[in-house]
């Protein structure tokens, strides 16, 4: 048999919504762990699925929108609001461009889901981007392809 199958490796799983929300929501230190730990096996497991350039394609977004936001807002302004929730088309998008790519499905889940928690919450962003530099710091710890 010669037939193609696909991505045949194992799923790589999101992070859970249990443990994002208590990632994005809680301010504490073993919330700040628990950031730690879950970026590390996300990161680790998208090492061997993503390459670096196709991460970075949506962190270059994220640093875009964190130039946006002011030292002193105390909430977040509606065009970064506005720039936050327009970046879930934009990485759906890129799951549609490479559509047997498990990693970058448990990526973007991931990340959708922590837009959906921010709202207006200038710290929750701050934590959003957190996650989504120690995500991608681990990725490249683990020998994260670069092209």
């Amino acid at each position: 048999m010669n037939r193609q199958r696909g991505d045949q490796s194992p799923s790589v799983q999101p992070i859970s919504a249990d443990d994002l929300k208590k990632i994005m929501t809680e301010d504490s230190a073993e919330a700040v762990r628990l950031l730690i730990q879950k970026a590390e096996e996300l990161g680790e497991e998208l090492s061997k699925k993503l390459t670096t350039s196709q991460i970075r394609n949506i962190f270059g977004e994220v640093r875009s929108i964190e130039q946006e936001v002011g030292l002193e807002e105390k909430t977040l302004p509606l065009n970064v609001q506005r720039r936050l929730l327009m970046l879930k088309p934009k990485m759906a998008y890129q799951i549609g461009r490479f559509s047997n790519n498990g990693g970058l499905k448990a990526l973007v889940d991931t990340l959708s889901q922590a837009i959906d928690l921010i709202g207006n919450d200038v710290r929750r962003f701050h934590t959003f981007v957190d996650l989504f530099e120690a995500i991608l710091a681990y990725h490249r710890r683990y020998g994260g392809k670069t092209s």
